[in-house]
């Protein structure tokens, strides 16, 4: 007889379907969600790429659930086995009658949680895995691919939240912020491919350098005239935002001269810049892609 008893579990999915799951790595820690029916053996974490076993990365109350539900299966199990054992040890037994009790019900353990509600459905134009995630992600969860797919999904959830968010001034400040966070994770990953040196991505031209320096291509070479300007407004005013209460300071005027004679005043965010600026920067991307990007 084997020593050990093997119970499957199944995790509840929300009311579509979708499965949470939490990345463990260092430095990531982020919840998505899986499309269960499109599950393969191994999943990629959307945010930091960090592949896994698909029967990993459970969250805490997924786990709390699994434990009480194989509780369950035990004890039941566990009567079975017993009765078993003493049906088959008064067998033929002329002084002694076993009558075994009713087969006991197992109880229907009750998730005590629900999946986290995630701002973001998405669906891989490579292998049609289903996911959802948070915010800014730089991989599929299924293929793992990172192309400017990826880039254009986020620029679309970017876009979409600016529909929805009542408060568009508050929005506006998030968008610029999530568009060089979108640059900053594309460009982090293309660098992984070049050099296990750190680039600073959320300078626009730092990341200029380091991939002249590092794959002797320049990603702004066809983003020239207005549109770099966009470009270049919005990594300025997006640290304006967060560093300097949207001031237009000494340190935005020596990286934007173009609008010295605004200097102390506070920055105009807009929509349209915003577009203009997603534009140049899905023209730089397609230059660092087609230098570095392997071949299928």
């Amino acid at each position: 007889m084997s020593k050990y008893v093997t119970f499957n579990i199944a995790i509840p999915t929300d009311a579509d379907g979708f499965v949470g799951r939490a990345c463990d790595a260092p430095g990531c820690k982020q919840y998505f969600k899986i499309y269960v029916p499109d599950h393969g053996d191994f999943l990629n974490c959307p945010y930091c790429g960090t592949r896994f076993s698909r029967n990993s990365l459970f969250t805490s109350p997924q786990l709390q659930y699994a434990k009480k539900a194989a509780i369950e299966e035990v004890r039941v199990y566990a009567i079975k086995e017993f009765q078993k054992m003493m049906k088959n040890a008064f067998r033929g037994s002329k002084n002694i009658t076993y009558k075994p009790s009713p087969s006991p019900r197992k109880k229907t353990i009750q998730p005590h949680y629900v999946e986290r509600n995630v701002d973001t459905e998405f669906q891989c134009p490579d292998c049609s895995i289903r996911f959802q995630v948070y915010g800014i992600f730089g991989y599929c969860p299924g293929c793992g691919c990172e192309n400017l797919q990826i880039y254009d999904a986020n620029w679309a959830n970017i876009k979409r939240r600016l529909i929805t968010e009542p408060d568009k001034n508050r929005q506006l400040r998030h968008a610029y912020g999530d568009l060089v966070s979108t640059f900053e994770v594309f460009c982090n990953r293309k660098a992984k491919r070049l050099t296990s040196e750190f680039g600073n991505f959320q300078v626009l031209f730092d990341a200029r350098k380091f991939f002249k320096t590092h794959a002797n291509i320049d990603i702004l070479a066809n983003v020239t005239g207005p549109n770099l300007l966009a470009l270049r407004r919005v990594f300025q005013k997006r640290h304006a935002c967060i560093h300097a209460g949207g001031e237009i300071t000494e340190r935005y005027v020596k990286m934007i001269p173009e609008d010295k004679s605004l200097l102390g005043t506070q920055v105009v965010l807009t929509v349209e810049e915003l577009e203009e600026a997603a534009t140049a920067m899905r023209v730089a991307l397609v230059e660092l892609v087609k230098a570095i990007e392997l071949p299928g």
